[in-house]
Parts: C-alpha cells; sequence; structure tokens
C-alpha cells in the first residue's frame, strides 16, 4: 500500500506541476521510513515544486504505517502544528508555502523532514 500510494502522490506532483507551467515545474522530495526517538515509526512520502519560481512552494504529502504510538506534527512558515493521531494516517496537500516539514512523535519529536 504504502508504494503504490508514494508513486500516485509522485506522479501527481509531477502531472500537477507540468500542467500548471509546463517546463518550468519539477517535484523534489521523496519518501522514507521515519523513527521516533520515544519508539515506534511511520512512512512518510513528501514532493514539492514552484511552478513560477517566487521561492512558494505547493505539495503533496502522506503519512501511512504509523505505529500506534506514534504521531506526527508538521511546520508550514510555523508551527509545529498536529497532523495525525497516534497511529494515524494522512493523504493531503499544501499550497503557497515558504517551507513544509514533517516529524514523528512519540516522548519526543523526531527532526523534521
Amino acid at each position: 500500500m504504502k508504494r503504490k500510494l508514494s508513486v500516485l502522490l509522485a506522479a501527481g506532483a509531477a502531472v500537477t506541476g507540468i500542467m500548471a507551467m509546463p517546463g518550468t515545474a519539477s517535484a523534489a522530495g521523496g519518501c522514507k521510513t521515519m523513527s521516533a526517538p520515544g519508539g515506534g515509526s511511520a512512512y512518510v512520502c513528501k514532493y514539492y515544486y514552484d511552478t513560477d519560481g517566487d521561492g512558494y512552494y505547493n505539495g503533496d504529502f502522506s503519512v501511512s504505517d504509523a505505529s500506534s504510538r506514534v504521531y506526527t506534527q508538521y511546520y508550514a512558515d510555523g508551527g509545529p502544528y498536529s497532523l495525525t493521531p497516534r497511529g494515524g494516517g494522512v493523504v493531503n496537500s499544501f499550497r503557497g508555502k515558504k517551507s513544509f516539514h514533517i516529524r514523528v512523535c512519540n516522548t519526543s519529536c523526531s527532526s523534521y523532514y
């Protein structure tokens, strides 16, 4: 499931970028399993692109396969903000952000990705 989700996100990010500004947008990012310092992990994918070169990014992200002890937070031009409850997952997008990062938490939090 997580591999299918990451392929769908990558395809969606690439197509959206191409449709928004042909020839100028290229998606960056990727997927990885993130471990929380207090134990547990989650699979996180993040793709982002700047369609017009203004330094503001649009992107897609997902959190899946989260351990029951793990929750996630995100930072988007400020934060952190709650993203998922313990053991939860999400598929979503963001628009017009200078920065967007995700971290996994348990008793404390990992570094941002």
